[in-house]
């Protein structure tokens, strides 16, 4: 799929240069350049106060929100990415790299295009993790910095803004540096990217949600063992994980870490599933399933 080629090339205008793809492979190695934050953005956010950084988590986090919502549409309906993109106010996108005109260019493309569409979302969800990635780090440094022995009266009656760590928390304080070491072999599932995996009969493989560890098991069709131990029979087509009630295999509620939307599994038939991770903190599966070889 990746080397469909079109009848016509996409040619997208981004700042002074006129863009040309006639593959989605050639797009999509395009669009991995640009999913690093650029170092005149880094530089700014060192700059920023706690405050400030709680506000950027909040704005990335109500974004990825509007796109998670949007990607699970179009795995029902692939016509809606078009709709929807075109729906929004750009200025949601950052100029980063370009990635403001590149949208607005897609929305002038028509739905044969729509595959595209896909790959920039997906795409530029990773450039929003990333900066959540900066972010999570210079909070990080921030708080390791208020934890200082106090040195005046003056700073003992002042108080401690990072206490309030509710919103960086829900955010992106994910689990990836906290797995256990046992779990080196995991690793993280690539945001918006559909991995499809085959089960052999009677197997299982460990899937973490966040810091969860559930199970998917092949025996009697296909099943889905949550962090307590319940199995979930995942129907033929598409099984959403999460703690939104409307979720096929709904996560207790309180596990605050896994995303309302979480994880789409596509029962493909024949002990096959297509994963795509939508969530805050991610989806981790054993390294081999996330090999270049099997992608």
């Amino acid at each position: 799929m990746l080397s469909k080629l079109f009848p016509k090339p996409l040619e997208l205008k981004v700042s002074d240069q006129t863009l040309k793809f006639c593959s989605i492979a050639d797009f999509e190695f395009c669009m991995n350049g640009r999913t690093s934050v650029p170092s005149k953005k880094i530089t700014q956010m060192v700059k920023f106060s706690v405050q400030q950084l709680k506000k950027e988590a909040r704005t990335i986090k109500d974004i990825e929100k509007m796109f998670v919502a949007i990607l699970s549409h179009s795995i029902e309906d692939q016509n809606s990415i078009n709709r929807a993109l075109r729906e929004l106010d750009s200025t949601v996108f950052s100029q980063d790299h370009g990635w403001r005109n590149i949208i607005i260019s897609l929305n002038e493309c028509g739905d044969e295009f729509n595959p595209f569409r896909r790959i920039a979302l997906v795409k530029y969800m990773q450039y929003l993790s990333s900066r959540q990635e900066i972010i999570k780090y210079l909070y990080s440094e921030r708080q390791k910095m208020s934890e200082e022995p106090v040195k005046s009266a003056k700073e003992k009656d002042e108080p401690n803004e990072f206490k309030d760590t509710l919103i960086l928390e829900d955010t992106i304080l994910g689990p990836a540096e906290e797995e256990d070491s046992k779990h080196v072999s995991f690793e993280r599932m690539p945001k918006g990217e559909a991995v499809i995996i085959t089960l052999t009969p009677n197997s299982e493989i460990e899937i973490s949600l966040s810091k969860r560890k559930c199970k998917l098991v092949a025996k009697d069709g296909i099943k889905f063992v949550d962090q307590a131990g319940k199995q979930h029979e995942l129907v033929i087509g598409r099984n959403v994980i999460g703690r939104d009630t409307v979720s096929t295999v709904r996560i207790d509620s309180s596990l605050r870490d896994v995303s309302r939307l979480h994880l789409v599994i596509e029962n493909l038939g024949e002990n096959s599933l297509q994963l795509t991770d939508m969530s805050s903190h991610g989806t981790y599966l054993p390294a081999n399933f996330l090999s270049t070889d099997t992608a």
